[in-house]
């Protein structure tokens, strides 16, 4: 005999037992955590190289003139990251350096192919924090545009440069309405 009269209460008991069951293994589910790399690798900011990985070693004394001193940069890979070439080098103290004719190159890490070029008639290099300063105007190219500005600041480590006063950016590329090459 069944318990009520109309013999629905099995079958709605069933059902949401099932429900429940349905319910309690998606509430499981969400509970647990799916480590997805990708997404991981990418919020991790990038740690900030430190002053010792970059150009800290010039062997110049203090008060004295280097000429054609070339100071490659390699990161801790051993990859070639930079190349600074100057033309006249003064060490003006122990955290200081002057340098003249000044050009340096940024590299791909990848690749160890030239990427950017820093030009400078006169900038001040600080071994500590890594920061190439000018106060005099500074040229910037790359494969597809100049920039000239007059003060420039550029952090070695991390290739972050701002440029000040009047800047002036040259974009080479194909012209979007006309199709035909463009300065």
């Amino acid at each position: 005999m069944l318990p009520f009269r109309s013999g629905r209460t099995g079958f709605s008991g069933a059902s949401s037992a099932f429900l429940l069951l349905t319910l309690l293994s998606c509430a499981a589910l969400a509970g647990e955590k799916v480590a997805k790399p990708e997404v991981e690798t990418r919020s991790k900011p990038k740690a900030r190289p430190k002053p010792e990985e970059g150009v800290t070693n010039i062997p110049i004394p203090a008060g004295h003139d280097a000429k054609g001193l070339v100071l490659p940069d390699f990161d801790l890979k051993g990859h070639l990251r930079g190349k600074l070439e100057a033309g006249v080098t003064r060490r003006l103290d122990d955290e200081h350096v002057e340098f003249r004719d000044v050009k340096f190159t940024t590299f791909t890490p990848e690749t160890e192919m030239p990427d950017l070029e820093i030009s400078m008639s006169k900038s001040v290099f600080n071994l500590k924090t890594q920061v190439l300063n000018s106060s005099d105007p500074a040229t910037v190219k790359r494969a597809d545009f100049v920039i000239i500005g007059d003060k420039m600041q550029f952090e070695m480590l991390t290739r972050k440069g701002t440029l000040a006063g009047n800047v002036k950016m040259v974009v080479h590329g194909k012209s979007r309405v006309s199709g035909k090459k463009a300065e």
